[in-house]
């Protein structure tokens, strides 16, 4: 071990000179480690018992063991200032560095060192052990661990505000807040490779065993929750972002308590832009594999939790067999199955394809490992899938074809959600979200293609001469029948992933071109007359016949 503490005797320090024995609160100090404390006597001065025969009795909990430790602590509290400032000068090169250069400029590695608490506190650390060990003895276990407990707890958070480092609320507007994400980084780092080992380190030289353990996670969970929460707050994480999570998470987890729900959710999100990044587009807008892979999980895990609640209310009479047999086989009973009645065979052969590819793949890993243990875990995933799959649709060349592979997606989770009695997972509001949002991009979907087809069928001719208009009316109707053609041809080519959705598309499709096109025929053929037809290319039937031949490749 090194630093000073190594090479403290175990007898008292020769700065104080205590007269008293046993459990009992020592006499009045001769203390020169902390002179702030108020003694004024020489290292010669030595009070007895008798000395302080004729002296008013001081308050009887003055002499108590919570006194003692607690007069032990405050003394400790005021050497805050001097640790933190050894603690700057260790990670000062560190904290002066640019830590986002994405341009991987090099940046100075931060060298741990679990002896800088003990060795600026050498002398106080055994006094407070042997106050700890008396409080202990006398039965005052939990509080003098609470005790302790708060004042680490405090002293974590004064150590960040201290170094400039300490903790930011995070909204979505700060993805680009530059200076803000670093200071996250370096305090996440500093934290898991500074504070918490220095913490577990002095816990140990003070209480010794393994009574401490519980106290100093959970002590050292807020601040790692906090800083984590942090990171979670940003819609999107940069590779630098990324790195020093995928470095860190392990460490958090060791000083942290065993089940932290937000461990689990930086985890899954890595495992999922991991997946994610190395995931093409899907061509023809259809579903993509991480979104089947995460409803697959998310149902696994309701109906395994599902089952397990059963058993339990059988075990405990609370429930018959037969009730319990027959919600068990409506539980296992595959969604599948209710795919195969509608949804066409070649869908339903890519759903089993990707389920069984699932299993062999990362996030199956990631996901498995965590298991989704609590309701946050969940809805955190499927926030993460949603803005994910939002990141990938603005991708595509073709912004329309965007919009479709959104809508897909938005609407196989919603029929998995309502399938397979997922809403308690997600709640009512999620899915009135998930519909505002699949209307949203139908309506750009509509906007950003056939909106543009429907404009030639508007033409302003009420000011113009019959020949000029005529003639206006010609040429916007060749364009019509051009990009009508045109984007029936791109979008035949396209994918939606079940039949239902297909026919919503096309009837909204129907609602703005159909009545649009008959006003501009009947037009047309008023001001043309009976040669109107030599210039129509497509008929109301021949329209609606093109666009009910959409959407017609199946993955």
């Amino acid at each position: 071990m090194k630093g000073l503490y190594r090479d403290v005797p175990q007898a008292d320090p020769p700065q104080t000179i205590i007269i008293g024995t046993g459990n009992t609160c020592p006499q009045p100090v001769i203390d020169l480690v902390w002179p702030s404390r108020g003694t004024t006597r020489s290292a010669s001065q030595i009070v007895s018992p008798q000395e302080r025969a004729g002296v008013a009795a001081p308050p009887e909990n003055i002499d108590s063991p919570m006194a003692c430790f607690m007069d032990c602590i405050e003394a400790l509290k005021k050497e805050n200032g001097s640790v933190i400032s050894t603690i700057s000068r260790h990670v000062d090169k560190y904290l002066k560095a640019n830590v986002l250069s994405e341009d991987r400029i090099s940046v100075p590695k931060l060298h741990g060192d679990d002896n800088i608490m003990v060795d600026s506190l050498s002398s106080g650390i055994i006094i407070l052990r042997e106050r700890a060990k008396n409080m202990v003895l006398d039965g005052f276990q939990k509080e003098c661990l609470d005790v302790y407990s708060n004042w680490r707890r405090d002293f974590l958070k004064e150590s960040l505000l201290t170094l400039g480092l300490q903790d930011q609320e995070f909204n979505m507007e700060d993805n680009n807040n530059m200076e803000k994400i670093e200071k996250l980084i370096k305090a996440m780092n500093v934290a898991a490779r500074i504070l918490f080992p220095n913490e577990r380190r002095l816990c140990d030289l003070v209480f010794g065993g393994s009574i401490w353990k519980f106290h100093f996670r959970e002590f050292c969970t807020d601040l790692a929750t906090s800083l984590l929460n942090s990171a979670l707050a940003l819609p999107t994480w940069s590779h630098f972002m990324r790195n020093t999570l995928q470095e860190l998470i392990q460490e958090f987890q060791s000083y942290t308590t065993l089940v932290n729900s937000t461990v689990f959710v930086v985890r899954q999100r890595l495992c999922l832009q991991e997946t994610l990044e190395d995931v093409t587009l899907i061509p023809c807008g259809g579903l993509h594999p991480i979104t089947l892979e995460v409803m697959y999980y998310l149902y696994s895990d309701y109906k395994n939790k599902e089952i397990s609640t059963l058993s339990q209310a059988l075990e405990e009479g609370k429930i018959s067999s037969t009730v319990y047999m027959a919600r068990v086989a409506e539980l296992l009973k595959s969604s599948l199955e209710a795919k195969s009645k509608n949804a066409n065979k070649f869908e339903l052969m890519y759903y089993i394809y990707s389920l069984r590819r699932s299993r062999e793949s990362k996030l199956s890993q990631g996901l498995e490992q965590e298991k989704f243990f609590s309701p946050e875990c969940k809805a955190r995933t499927l926030e993460l899938l949603e803005s994910s799959l939002e990141a990938n649709s603005k991708n595509y060349n073709n912004p329309t074809l965007g919009y479709v592979f959104i809508m897909n997606n938005l609407r196989f989770i919603t029929v998995e959600t309502k399938l397979n009695g997922l809403e308690p997972i997600f709640g009512d509001d999620w899915l009135q979200k998930n519909t505002t949002k699949f209307q949203q991009n139908l309506e750009l979907y509509q906007r950003s293609s056939w909106n543009k087809i429907v404009d030639f069928l508007k033409p302003d001719i009420n000011q113009l001469e019959p020949s000029v208009a005529a003639e206006l009316m010609k040429d916007n109707l060749h364009w019509f029948s051009e990009h009508f053609d045109e984007t029936c041809n791109v979008q035949s080519a396209w994918s939606i992933c079940d039949e239902e959705l297909r026919e919503q598309i096309i009837k909204s499709i129907e609602n703005i071109l159909l009545p649009a096109y008959g006003n501009f025929l009947r037009r047309f053929e008023e001001l043309i007359g009976k040669h109107a037809y030599e210039y129509i290319q497509y008929g109301m039937f021949e329209v609606q016949d093109r666009l009910n031949r959409l959407f017609l490749v199946r993955e």
